[in-house]
C-alpha cells in the first residue's frame, strides 16, 4: 500500500461515520461506471448470440408462463 494511500486511509476513518459510508459509495460508483461500457457491450453480444441460436434452431424456447409455473412448481 502506498504512502498517499495509508494517509487517505487514515483520514477517511477519522471521518464520521455518515461521511465515510458516503465517501464508500463515491469510490464503489466510481469503480461501477468504468465497468458499465464494458458490461453493456458484453450482454449485447449475449442477446445476439442468444437470438441467433433461435433463429438458426439451435434452441427452442419456452413461453413464460410455463416456465414460471415449473418454477413455482420445483419450489413447492
Amino acid at each position: 500500500m502506498s504512502s498517499n494511500l495509508k494517509e487517505v486511509e487514515g483520514k477517511a476513518h477519522e471521518l464520521s461515520q455518515q461521511d465515510r459510508a458516503r465517501l464508500a459509495l463515491s469510490l464503489i460508483q466510481s469503480l461501477e461506471s468504468q465497468d458499465d461500457g464494458d458490461v453493456s457491450e458484453a450482454w449485447r453480444a449475449e442477446v445476439e448470440s442468444r437470438w441467433n441460436d433461435i433463429e438458426r434452431g439451435n434452441v427452442t424456447t419456452t413461453p413464460a408462463t410455463e416456465a414460471f409455473s415449473e418454477v413455482r412448481r420445483s419450489l413447492r
